[in-house]
This record gives structure tokens, sequence and C-alpha cells, in this order.
């Protein structure tokens, strides 16, 4: 394995988050920033400071207000010609509050192809906190050895380092989900999927919104991995994160894992890495993080483990050995309300062309309908499969679209372990399926082919 200790790895900004005391936007454009009507990305170098944005904030207004300014890029990275595009809400001062701090901002001379960035119209987004709000913040950073643990085999057989920018939305109660790569460098070296890799055992504040905790926070984060020297590098392991789950606990087992240390806690989480057994069991489990410490969640993750089996073929059994599963845990008072949610399945089984084609409706066969969409609200169980099946809505009505979407759903497979670590089991999932028969005639008997 990778020398942990030899190793050298850093955050890159202290892992501070994008958008910090700034910019909070809703989506990847506004989170980069946008170089208006030039379909580029002007790369941010220096930020408002926080004290200016506090100062800035205008007098009389009492909510969290935004504003977007158009500007043009001039010599030395300074934003010039600035006007208010956007503010929210209207007529409270933001836009000129965000015209008064601007000049502090300076984006890099060139773009990413390496040409002058100078005369390139920018837009430039601001957040003013109001009294009382705050935006997500960390509980939990990444510790140095965490990011060795996943560093990219091939990086480390090169000797490359590399950077990642990480966009995630943190939830209520200040898990991250939804994440995405927005940026990684270079590129093939699977920096982004490495930075993806350590989301689950990170952790947040929540934002907080009115003296609330609501959801919507969306962070960027990006992480650097150095360059490995020659003496600090070993035989690499390569280490999987979310692969196609056919055994996991339960929900009730999840809940039966609560720590008694927890007591007076709402959540906690954890994350283990794991060999596998010819069998595709886990084996020789080890905690790599656990938040808060000490609180027993990387304990009980290590109880439900033996809950876990992956299925693989014959010819693999012999180099399961080879590889490392990261599993990461979420836990939550089983006293409280479920709060979790399916947000992005990963489909295991999917249907395949003469399976759809073998559930496409009669009806509207008949009718020469040879399109439709239908949709079936389901429970998943433990194993993934979709259960009690009922039709949502289906378009053309009245012909059956939406009992060909029940039987579609007990055809599927989604994995029931998610890459945040939750179970699905118990979740309710209603599934829009576009229906299109290719041939004159239904096929006479349901496929089903593997997801992605």
């Amino acid at each position: 394995m990778l020398s942990r200790k030899l190793l050298l790895v850093s955050l890159m900004a202290g892992l501070s988050v994008a958008f910090a005391h700034q910019a909070r936007a809703e989506d990847e454009d506004d989170l980069a920033h946008v170089g208006a009507g030039g379909g580029w990305r002007p790369h941010f170098t220096v930020k408002v400071p926080r004290d200016k944005m506090k100062a800035a904030y205008p007098k009389g207004a009492t909510v969290t207000g935004k504003a977007a300014l158009d500007c043009t890029a001039a010599d030395g990275g300074k934003l010039v010609d600035c006007k208010v595009a956007q503010e929210n809400p209207a007529g409270q001062g933001f836009g000129q509050a965000a015209l008064s701090v601007v000049g502090y901002e300076r984006i890099k001379a060139t773009d990413d192809a390496g040409a002058a960035t100078t005369g390139r119209p920018v837009r430039t987004f601001f957040e003013f906190l109001g009294p009382g709000d705050a935006n997500p913040n960390w509980l939990r950073k990444p510790t140095g050895q965490e990011i060795a643990n996943v560093f990219p085999k091939k990086a480390i057989e090169d000797g490359v380092g590399g950077k990642a920018t990480i966009g995630c939305q943190v939830t209520t109660e200040g898990f991250l989900q939804n994440c995405k790569v927005l940026y990684e460098s270079p590129k093939d070296y699977n920096f982004g999927a490495a930075g993806l890799q350590l989301t689950p055992q990170l952790r947040m504040t929540p934002k907080m919104r009115g003296g609330k905790a609501v959801p919507g926070g969306t962070v960027a984060i990006p992480i650097n991995w150095e360059a490995p020297s020659p003496s600090s590098m070993m035989t690499s392991t390569t280490v999987v994160l979310d692969p196609p789950w056919t055994i996991v606990p339960t929900q009730a087992e999840v809940n039966a894992a609560w720590p008694k240390e927890a007591a007076g806690l709402a959540s906690g989480q954890a994350a283990l890495r794991c060999g596998l057994d010819r069998s595709g069991r886990l084996r020789g489990c080890d905690v790599i993080s656990e938040s808060p410490r000490g609180k027993g969640f990387g304990k009980a993750a290590l109880s439900l483990s033996k809950s876990f089996g992956v299925t693989f073929a014959p010819e693999d059994a012999k180099t399961a050995r080879t590889f490392k599963i990261d599993v990461p845990f979420r836990f939550r008072d089983p006293a409280t309300p479920d709060t979790r949610k399916l947000t992005k399945p990963r489909w295991i089984r999917t249907l395949s062309p003469e399976g759809m084609a073998s559930v496409y409706p009669e009806a509207a066969v008949k009718a020469g309908v040879r399109t439709g969409q239908g949709a079936a609200t389901c429970t998943v169980t433990a194993t993934g499969e979709l259960t009690s099946c009922q039709a949502a809505r289906e378009t053309p009505a009245g012909l059956d679209f939406g009992a060909a979407a029940i039987k579609a759903a007990g055809i599927m497979r989604m994995n029931p372990w998610t890459k945040e670590g939750d179970s699905v089991d118990g979740l309710v999932i209603t599934l829009p399926i576009t229906f299109t028969l290719e041939n004159d005639e239904p096929a006479a008997a349901g496929a089903a082919k593997p997801g992605p």
C-alpha cells in the first residue's frame, strides 16, 4: 500500500468552501463564476475579504441578499466598468453593496488556453448574509491520511500530483450529497473520482436562514494532491467505491447499531476500508474515519460490515483479494423521524430493448400508439428491488402505460447501499419510464440487463 507517513498531501486553500463569505450560488456555473457572454470561466485568484463583505451589508436590510455584476476584465486581473445585472431582493441596496466591494476581486490574467483575459466580459456573484444567517462551514475536513487513502493508483505509479474541485449540496444534517466533479487536473488520472471518494467522510454545518437549518447549501471543495516522491511510493492498491452490492444491512439493522455512546446526538457518520474474500463478503475492515470521534460510530460500522456482500464472476474470484472497498455509513438517531432521501439511484439491473418491448401495453399497440410515458410509485427493499408498486400517471391516458411502468419496475434493481452511506430499504421512489415500440409486435418475453 501507499506509505501514508511518507506521502505528502495538502489541501488547497485549507479546503475552505469556494464561496466562503462571498458568492453562494445554486448551480455549477455560479460556483465557478461565468464569463458573461463569452463562454469561458474566469479563475478568481482574490476574493472579497470577509470583513469587507460584512461592512458592505446594506443599512436597513434585514435578510440575506444576492447580487450579480457584469464587468470587464482589465490589466492585472481587475474587474472594471461593473454594472448591476441582478439583485434579490430588489430595492434593498445589495447591487450597490456588490459594486462597493468588487474592486477587491482579481481574476487570473490568462484563460485555460493561455490567452489574455483583458477586455473580456465577466459576471461575478455576491451574497450578503443577513443577521443570524450562515452558509455551510466545516465541521470535519479530510485529514492528510484520508486524502492519501484515495490517491489515484495510476498517479502514484507515475509520480504525478493533481487537483480537483468537488461540488456538493449540504443537507440540513450537514451531510454532503449529489456531489459532482467541477474540475480536475491533469486529466486521465481520476483525481476527480478520488475527491468524490472523500465526500462521504466529510461533515459541514448546514445552511442557516432565519435561525433554521435549510437544505440547498451548495459548496465547492478544492483539493490538492502533491506529487509523491520516489521514496514515498510503494505498491499501490485499487480502491473501489460504490460497488454493485447484493447484500447490505436493512434499515432496521442500521437503527439497531446506533451506539449507546451517541445518546443526545442527532446523527453521525463513519467509513470503513475493507478487503474482499472469494465469496464476495467483506473482510479485514478498518475504520478510516468517524465523526464525531469517540461516540461509537466506527464500532457500529464494523458491526454491520458482516452484512455486506458483492457478487462477481468466478474468473474474478482470484483477484478479489487485490481490491479494497470503501464503505461509508450515515447514522441517525432511530428515535427521530427518518430523513433519508433517495437522490440519484444507481441501477444495477435495467430493461433491455427486448424487455422494454415485452411490457409494452397491448392496448397501445392496438391503438397504433408507438410511444408513451408511464410512472410507478414503489417501495424499495433492502436488496434494491422495487415492490408494492402503484401506477402514478400515464400519457396518453387509458392505454395502460401506468400498468406497463409497474411491470418494468418489477424487473429493475438499484444498488441497495448509496455512495453517501445509506440503505435504500423502505424508501419510496416514483419511477418515470418512456416506452417506445421499435417493432410491429411486442416481444414474447421480458429481459433484463445489468445497469451501468
